[in-house]
C-alpha cells in the first residue's frame, strides 16, 4: 500500500500544511498522481468548500489538481477514477459517519489495497487504521 499518514496538518506559528507540504507533493509526484480527490468530511467548523480551498492553498502546487469529493454527483466513481485519495483532519467520527452515509468505505479500501496513493492527516490518518476506537 502507498500511504502517507500524518498526525496533524500544521505546526504552531506555521502556515497550514507547511511542514508536510514537500513530503505530500513529492509522494504524489513519485506515484504519478496528478488528479487528487480530497475528502473533507471531517470538517465541522467550516464548509467543505472552505476546506478544499485551504488545502489547495496550503499545498500550492501547479502539478496537482485537488477536487473535493462533495463536488461529484457520483462519489464512488470519483474514487474509482482518482489518481490519489487525500483525507483531511478534523472530527474522526464525523468523517467516518459521512464515509458510511456516502457508501465510500469499501471502495476506498479496495482502491488503497490496489495501490492508489492515500494521503491522510489527523482524522484522515485515523481512517486508514483498522479502527478509530483509539482516536
Amino acid at each position: 500500500m502507498k500511504l502517507l499518514l500524518s498526525s496533524n496538518s500544521s505546526l504552531q506559528g506555521e502556515p497550514y500544511l507547511h511542514f508536510c507540504k514537500e513530503k505530500i507533493t513529492t509522494f504524489l509526484a513519485k506515484n504519478g498522481a496528478k488528479q487528487i480527490v480530497f475528502i473533507p468530511f471531517a470538517a465541522v467548523t467550516f464548509s467543505y468548500n472552505e476546506y478544499e480551498s485551504k488545502v489547495i492553498k496550503g499545498l500550492d502546487n501547479k502539478n496537482i489538481q485537488i477536487t473535493s469529493i462533495h463536488h461529484f454527483e457520483d462519489q464512488q466513481k470519483a474514487i474509482i477514477e482518482a489518481e490519489a485519495i487525500m483525507v483531511g483532519g478534523g472530527n474522526s467520527f464525523q468523517l467516518l459517519n459521512e464515509i458510511y452515509q456516502n457508501d465510500l468505505l469499501e471502495i476506498i479500501k479496495k482502491r488503497v489495497k490496489d495501490g492508489i496513493p492515500y494521503v491522510g492527516w489527523s482524522a484522515g490518518s485515523n481512517l486508514a487504521c483498522p479502527t478509530i476506537k483509539t482516536t
